[in-house]
């Protein structure tokens, strides 16, 4: 194993007394590389540094001391050294720190990493200590240089310099050949040695990670365009043998006209996204404005309500009180004038009960005359008591009146809710393509206790078809005991769906409708679109149409088989589309959904099929 050391004549005798004497003549030897025995005599100092002691030694020996802080040869073999430990990826660098010295007093600071600190008089023998030197320096330089920084975005601030091995300092550039980062003081040597002048040197960066190929870890310098990735030389001659291999530059070149086209495309969706903040931004504050428009305007009429109910509650007060007022004058009235009458009768009772004993005829006579006149109250005899004499039913058409008015109430709360509801800030926008309609699918499967005895399910459900011969299903409130429908068993409610179908044979019903929907009886209000809670595509051989509360709507006719269905459960959208190369819109209607939705079918006619795809 060769070494090189780097020493001033006045450390030589340490030197040549404990360093070469014990690694030399160790077990196994070390063979050093000495400038005053192995340099090529006749050659320039810096060659003989570069060529036979820096790249033709394995490990590289620093002993540092105050002499080799004062020497700029030193200096130079240290800084090659470290390059050439970078370049070559497996060598590394053994630091021994002979005394300590102070990095910010000497004229050109150089920084260290670690080391063994030894003194004049400490003995080389305990070869465990030198054992361990080249394995501990080699792990942690190795570790230092073979696996760089992690890249900073940020800036050039940022990336720091990868030889400083204490204090870390700012990089000025970097080297594509080195693949390292420099600050000012080890970029010298770059500048300084013809060894280094030729590597290539850019701005720092942090990025130089992904400039090295991780199989062969060599620079990437080609573009494969057949994987659409940059690689090696090596690549080149191995996984990327007989591909379309191309320089960088070229391939910069043909993707830097697309670039053009991707930027004009990236600031056009800019300029679409800021519209749409724009917009966006405008409708959140029309909505505020509106909101508390809506607010005051709420205030004011229920305000207004308020005292007009409390208006027409104390007008009811005042009529009922008046109306009690005028029948209690009025009977007040009546009961004295009876009193009157009964008063007098009593006194015209007892007078005749004294004259029917009197035997004086000539009397009797005279008073008569005078007791058998009338008493002047006779109208009262015509007077009778009312049958409706109390407040009842103005008790009961008052609390038919509050009924009344909770009832409106909910109602028109209803569409105020139902109003409030239709106002949305953002909207997904509806489906265009088959493959934006995919992404709504739902698997539905059919559901044997609706299905009519003629209709024949298989395949799991998915398949239904009419056929002669009944089936022997079991009795269920839910089956359609005449009209030959199906319907499925999944609920759709509050959300958006998508199915599709094919049919064949002669005519068929596709369906959305509610559970409500009658199933006895031959009445049209069981058959799909014939009432209000359904809505039905009709498709036969000759014409299509759309039925919904007993109305058709004619459509043009279509010759797909395949039929797809979307549902806007919360928006109220159902539509019906022609499938093939493209989606066709056979019918859409826009209306209110109250009640959870099920997929149904009518399928007419023996043979008719419908495929629940």
């Amino acid at each position: 194993m060769e070494m090189e050391r780097s020493a001033l004549s006045k450390d030589e005798a340490w030197v040549m007394d404990e360093l070469v004497e014990n690694l030399e003549n160790g077990n196994p030897p070390i063979h050093l590389c000495l400038h005053v025995r192995d340099f090529e005599a006749g050659k320039a100092i810096t060659s003989n540094i570069i060529d036979e002691g820096i790249m033709g030694s394995r490990k590289i020996i620093v002993v540092v001391s105050k002499h080799f802080m004062e020497s700029s040869w030193c200096r130079f073999e240290f800084e090659v050294a470290q390059s050439w430990l970078v370049m070559e990826r497996n060598a590394n660098i053994i630091i021994i720190i002979l005394e300590e010295v102070e990095e910010e007093k000497s004229k050109k600071p150089v920084h260290f990493y670690g080391g063994i600190k030894m003194s004049r008089r400490s003995s080389v023998g305990d070869q465990s200590r030198y054992n361990s030197l080249g394995k501990s320096q080699r792990s942690e330089s190795y570790e230092k240089y073979s696996n760089p920084r992690p890249s900073s975005r940020n800036s050039q601030r940022n990336v720091l310099c990868d030889f400083c091995l204490v204090k870390k300092m700012r990089a000025v550039k970097s080297c594509l050949t080195c693949l390292t980062s420099l600050c000012e003081t080890h970029l010298q040597a770059h500048y300084e040695y013809p060894a280094l002048m030729k590597h290539k040197l850019v701005p720092a960066t942090g990025q130089l990670k992904e400039k090295i190929c991780a199989e062969h870890d060599k620079l990437l310098e080609v573009f494969c365009r057949s994987d659409q990735m940059c690689v090696c030389v090596l690549c080149i001659m191995d996984e990327h043998k007989k591909h379309d291999i191309v320089s960088a530059a070229a391939e910069r070149t043909e993707k830097q006209k697309q670039l053009s086209a991707k930027l004009m495309s990236s600031q056009q969706k800019i300029d679409e996204r800021v519209k749409k903040w724009q917009d966006l931004m405008q409708a959140t504050e029309s909505l505020k404005h509106s909101s508390q428009s809506v607010l005051e305007e709420n205030e004011r009429i229920f305000t207004e309500l308020m005292q007009a109910l409390e208006r027409r509650y104390n007008d009811v007060k005042e009529m009922i009180r008046a109306q009690e007022s005028a029948l209690m004058t009025q009977a007040e009235r009546h009961l004295s004038r009876m009193e009157e009458e009964i008063t007098l009768l009593k006194m015209k009772h007892n007078d005749l009960e004294r004259l029917s004993h009197s035997e004086d005829h000539i009397h009797f006579l005279q008073s008569w005359q005078s007791l058998s006149g009338p008493s002047g109250y006779e109208d009262l005899s015509k007077v009778s008591l009312a049958h409706i004499h109390s407040f009842d039913k103005v008790k009961k058409v008052i609390s038919e009146l509050k009924v009344q008015v909770e009832d409106v109430s909910k109602v028109e709360l209803n569409k105020i809710s139902c109003a409030a509801r239709e106002v949305q800030i953002l909207q997904i926008l509806e489906p265009k393509t088959r493959d934006e309609f995919l992404q709504y699918y739902c698997q539905l499967s059919l559901n044997p206790i609706t299905a009519h005895p003629n209709l024949h399910l298989s395949k799991g459900n998915t398949v239904v078809q009419m056929k002669s011969e009944l089936k022997s299903y079991p009795e269920h409130p839910e089956r359609f005991d005449f009209w030959q429908q199906v319907m499925c068993r999944e609920a759709m409610t509050g959300g958006r769906y998508y199915w599709e179908i094919e049919w064949s044979g002669t005519e068929v019903d596709i369906a959305v409708t509610s559970k409500e929907i009658s199933r006895k009886g031959n009445d049209n209000v069981c058959s799909f679109g014939w009432n209000d809670t359904s809505w039905s595509l009709y498709c036969s051989e000759s014409k299509y149409t759309f039925t919904h509360q007993s109305k058709r709507i004619s459509l043009p006719l279509h010759n797909s088989s395949r039929i797809g269905v979307y549902l806007d459960h919360k928006a109220a959208t159902l539509a019906f589309y022609s499938v093939s190369d493209t989606m066709t819109l056979l019918h859409k209607v826009n209306t209110s959904f109250t009640q959870p939705l099920y997929a149904g079918f009518g399928v007419w006619g023996y043979g008719s099929t419908i495929k629940i795809l």
